[in-house]
């Protein structure tokens, strides 16, 4: 009998990954699978009931949560054997989007989330592995501004977000190094993707792909207050990459000098400067289709 364990975030989609868990735990008993329900009952438990489930031998781990819950899971799952697999019921659920595992029922989902895992990329920042991206300047403001409001939860609070940051919102200097290519920019934003979406299904990165062995870079560049807002009305399609002061580069190692926060996955990870590094089939996910999704 197949041996998976369950890693729920109680507070997930609203407490609605308790209740989806439940199902789960039927529908996977009905495929003959046998489960254990992990709950840590703070962030800090995490790591270490994913630790104690791995060695005691489990086939996959399914994360049943959002992106938060899959930062925390590729943390430890990086290197090993063992599988994830993704029952998106979180905020953002970018990552979950951008390997095609968000749509469908739970019956649906559940059949993904045992189908045979497909390798896929993470990105290395300091010692965090991320799994969608690495953001600073206006997005993490907003990212850290979003995770603090109580109401609207979900994809709006992104948007309520962004309007309150705006007119906070400032250009700064940044260091760029790019597989060893430096120069300097006056930005908005720096995004460092591993996949095509971030915050809550905006297509930073059109073009990126979990599988190609490098990430891609979105700079925002030297644009006024209304001029940046007008742009990120167009992330969620994707044709911002369209706008003059928009660059797109790929590289496998990048350096971001400047001062700031740096969020990925929607989590605090360190402040500037930094050292990012494509991790090449770091993570092996159930069912992940890691083709680029494209535009539009």
């Amino acid at each position: 009998m197949r041996k998976v364990s369950l890693l729920v975030n109680p507070l997930a989609g609203k407490g609605k990954a308790l209740s989806v868990a439940d199902e789960l735990q039927y529908l996977l008993k009905e495929l003959d699978v046998e489960t254990d329900t992990l709950t840590p009952t703070s962030r800090s438990e995490v790591a270490g009931v994913i630790n104690e489930s791995v060695t005691s031998g489990i086939d996959t781990l399914l994360a049943v949560g959002g992106d938060g819950l899959i930062n925390q899971a590729v943390n430890v799952l990086a290197g090993t054997d063992t599988v994830l697999g993704l029952i998106p019921v979180g905020t953002g659920n970018d990552f979950a989007r951008s390997l095609n595992l968000d749509s469908g029922g739970l019956l649906e989902q559940s059949h993904k989330a045992l189908s045979p895992a497909a390798e896929v990329d993470l990105i290395k920042c300091g010692p965090h592995y991320v799994a969608t991206s690495v953001i600073c300047g206006f997005p993490a403001a907003v990212n850290l501004r979003a995770n603090e409001l109580r109401f609207p939860k979900g994809s709006s609070s992104y948007t309520f977000a962004t309007l309150m940051e705006l007119p906070l919102m400032s250009p700064a200097i940044y260091g760029l190094k790019l597989d060893g290519e430096s120069f300097e920019v006056t930005a908005a934003a720096v995004v460092v993707a591993n996949s095509a979406y971030f915050g809550g299904g905006m297509k930073i990165c059109p073009d990126a792909s979990t599988s190609d062995g490098l990430l891609d870079v979105c700079v925002i560049g030297d644009v006024g207050k209304l001029d940046l807002l007008r742009s990120f009305l167009k992330v969620r399609t994707g044709d911002h990459v369209d706008h003059p002061k928009v660059s797109i580069f790929k590289a496998s190692e990048i350096e971001i000098a400047g001062t700031g926060i740096i969020r990925g996955d929607g989590e605090q990870l360190s402040e500037l400067p930094v050292k990012i590094q494509i991790q090449r089939g770091a993570i092996n996910v159930a069912g992940g289709d890691n083709r680029s999704p494209g535009r539009g």
